[in-house]
C-alpha cells in the first residue's frame, strides 16, 4: 500500500481532492477542514475506492505484523501502537472527528473493510472512545460481517482488551 499524501493549510481540502482524484490516499493532520468539508472528502473518497484519513489525524505506526489498528482517540491509539510494537500491524489514523454524530463513521467504515480485505491482518483493534447511539449500531453491525476479529479499545484499555486477543 502506498503511504497516504499528507495535505494541510488553508489550501487542504483543494489539495487532498486533487491527491484523491489523482488515485492517493490522503492524510490530514491538522484541523483546517470544516465537519462539512470533511464529510465531502470522505464521502468522494469512498466512491473512488480511496481513504481520507483525518482531519485531527492521531499518529502512529508499527512494524508490518498481523493486527490492524483504526486509530480515531489519540490516546487509544497510542496506548495500542504501544501493546502492539512488538507483534505488528498497520495504523489507519480516521481522525479524532470520524465517529461523531455528524461524520457517523465514514473513514472508520473504510478502515475496516481495508483490514478485512487485508490477508496479512488477522484482526481489527477499534481505538476510540465510545461512540454514541447510531454510530455504535453501525459500528457493531459492520464488525459482525467481518470475517476477523474486532475489539475496541478505549484510552486506558489497551492492555485489557488485547488480551482477549491473546496479544499478550
Amino acid at each position: 500500500m502506498t503511504p497516504p499524501l499528507t495535505v494541510g493549510g488553508p489550501d487542504a481540502y483543494r489539495a487532498a481532492l486533487d491527491a484523491l482524484h489523482g488515485g492517493r490516499d490522503v492524510l490530514l493532520p491538522g484541523e483546517e477542514l470544516s465537519v462539512a468539508q470533511e464529510i465531502a472528502l470522505k464521502d468522494e473518497a469512498a466512491m473512488l475506492g480511496r481513504l481520507v484519513l483525518g482531519p485531527c489525524a492521531c499518529t502512529g505506526s508499527l512494524p508490518p505484523g498481523p493486527y490492524g489498528v483504526v486509530g480515531v482517540s489519540p490516546e487509544a491509539t497510542a496506548e495500542v501502537v504501544e501493546v502492539l510494537a512488538e507483534k505488528g500491524g498497520r495504523v489507519l489514523p480516521v481522525g479524532s472527528r470520524d465517529l461523531s454524530a455528524a461524520v457517523c463513521g465514514r473513514a472508520t467504515l473504510q478502515a475496516l473493510a481495508a483490514f478485512d480485505a487485508d490477508p496479512v491482518i488477522e484482526a481489527v483493534v477499534l481505538a476510540a472512545e465510545r461512540p454514541a447511539g447510531e454510530v455504535a449500531a453501525l459500528l457493531r453491525e459492520a464488525a459482525r460481517r467481518l470475517g476477523k476479529p474486532v475489539v475496541s479499545a478505549a484510552p486506558g484499555e489497551a492492555r485489557f482488551v488485547l488480551a482477549r486477543l491473546d496479544v499478550l
